[in-house]
């Protein structure tokens, strides 16, 4: 795979995932939202939720882009 190829995918995952997604799920009757789900997850937000949730967020995505970036870097 090129790295055009990758680039594309990962523009055009992004962009189905930010607008097509939310769009497809709501008509489908799910209109939640992230921040519906972290409640539904993690309860009543407060200030050791609110840690928690962050620290998890950060983690998820630092792995994600760490993976993205190995996948880009694997192309060369």
């Amino acid at each position: 795979m090129s790295k055009k190829r990758y680039i594309a995918y990962f523009v055009s995952g992004f962009i189905i995932g930010i607008f097509i997604l939310p769009a497809f799920l709501e008509w489908l009757g799910f209109t939640y939202s992230f921040a519906d789900v972290l409640e539904l997850i993690f309860g009543e937000p407060n200030l050791f939720n609110r840690i928690i949730v962050g620290l998890l967020l950060v983690i998820f995505l630092i792995w994600i882009g760490r993976g993205l970036y190995k996948g880009y870097k694997r192309l060369t």
